[in-house]
């Protein structure tokens, strides 16, 4: 070998050149990749700022609810005795209903439920009663209801979280799940697109740890949560299928994306890593998932695609 051309390496693809070329395009392509990914991660990042914004709001709302309330509850017991109360709202009419709390339910929604009370006196108002009436909806968990001498009415509601929705194999229905993993009867429509769950749950009916843990995970990958309505996590056990009901299999968690998409085998543990390894590949080649048939989590440095489904 020339001990110059050992010395200084070897010498530079000429410009120009087919080999010159090629690895200009796939430098090229390199960047673009790159480029791509950085803009991915960085709306990510932003999905994810906004997501914590939007959780930090509700815990100032959570926190300040009540305060404002004791604070009204205060106001309402220092401006005269109990026993003078009812002479200080005999006569006052209703003027302003003032809800707090509501974010799933609207304001209007919330003073419907307490019935009508539109020109009666306070005086003649039970909040009591009111409260009860409010809370009878499935989706507040409590509320409370407090007479003030200026003519309103505040209403205080604290709303269940709603975090997916579940068939009840036995009921033949579609109920909602909170982030307790408690079945409700509340209306769909302020829920918002939700994934489906199949299966049948705990002792008692409320939904295991480990599947509020997978749909946990699921909100943190956009790639995941763009069509939320078309995934359907089914529960171990028995695994709906097109005629019916297939027997038991030792697959655990599977995640179904789309009616006529692949079905994505979890497990019964690393939902984390699992979860985000069918982020990426989303994220890479969505066109391909899409047309398989099964997707095989359950490795630990892997996913594996079928295109047909395991005979087992």
């Amino acid at each position: 070998m020339n001990p110059l051309r050992r010395i200084f390496g070897r010498r530079r693809t000429r410009i120009g050149s087919p080999k010159h070329e090629s690895a200009a395009r796939a430098k090229r392509a390199r960047d673009h990749l790159a480029l791509k990914r950085e803009r991915e991660r960085a709306r990510l990042e932003r999905a994810r700022h906004r997501d914590e914004i939007e959780k930090g709001r509700k815990r100032v709302l959570n926190v300040l609810a009540p305060i404002v309330f004791v604070f009204a509850v205060v106001l309402g017991v220092k401006s005269g005795p109990t026993l003078s109360e009812h002479f200080l709202l005999r006569g006052t009419p209703l003027q302003e209903v003032a809800v707090q709390g509501a974010a799933a339910l609207s304001p209007e929604a919330v003073a419907a439920g307490a019935g009508a009370l539109a020109g009666r006196s306070l005086d003649t108002i039970d909040p009591k009663s009111v409260g009860r009436a409010i809370a009878a909806e499935p989706w507040i968990e409590s509320a409370r209801a407090l007479r003030l001498p200026t003519g309103t009415l505040v209403i205080s509601i604290v709303e269940r979280q709603a975090v997916a929705r579940w068939y009840v194999e036995d009921a033949a229905e579609v109920r909602l799940v909170d982030a307790d993993g408690t079945r409700f009867r509340g209306i769909l429509e302020p829920g918002g697109p939700l994934p489906l769950v199949r299966g049948e749950g705990e002792i008692g009916g409320a939904l295991p740890d480990a599947a509020l843990e997978i749909l946990r995970e699921l909100k943190r990958h956009a790639a995941l949560t763009a069509n939320p309505v078309t995934l359907t996590l089914h529960l171990p056990g028995r695994v709906a299928s097109g005629d019916g009901m297939s027997p038991a299999t030792p697959s655990g968690y599977v995640l179904e994306l789309g009616d006529a998409g692949p079905r994505a085998l979890l497990g019964r543990r690393l939902f984390s890593q699992r979860v985000a390894r069918l982020a990426a590949l989303l994220d890479e080649d969505e066109a391909m998932i899409q047309s398989t048939r099964l997707i095989d989590l359950r490795y630990a440095d892997r996913a594996v695609l079928r295109t047909e489904p395991a005979s087992s």
